[in-house]
């Protein structure tokens, strides 16, 4: 994801319905084109990472998924795309502060208390 995409898709995660290119382009990047946010938007929909509805002569942008969601899928294509992850989820695992492993474990004590149900 370029610079610009992901200063809009940060955007679009802070607010809460779907958002007209005029209001990206306001928040975001008043300095540049309009057609310019026009075209990121267009992109970041073709790539699938956002849903558009009509609103007006025009449509209106929102994430199909939440930040939480997405940065997840990324961290997941990292792994299957690795020849070990093993190993990469132990460099990940050291690189974690106590309190982010703390949490880390609850979390996953979370899920396996699901299959023991």
């Amino acid at each position: 994801m370029g610079g610009l995409e992901r200063e809009i898709i940060t955007y679009l995660w802070a607010v809460t319905s779907p958002v007209t290119p005029a209001e990206v382009h306001q928040a975001v990047a008043p300095d540049l084109a309009y057609t310019t946010v026009m075209t990121v938007l267009s992109r970041l929909w073709n790539k699938g990472l956002l849903a558009r509805d009509p609103k007006g002569r025009g449509f209106a942008y929102a994430p199909v998924r939440s930040e939480a969601e997405h940065r997840a899928g990324q961290i997941k294509s990292m792994l299957t795309s690795s020849g070990n992850r093993e190993a990469v989820l132990s460099s990940f695992a050291e690189s974690l502060s106590a309190k982010d492993a703390e949490r880390l474990r609850r979390l996953l004590d979370q899920l396996g208390d699901g299959d023991d149900a």
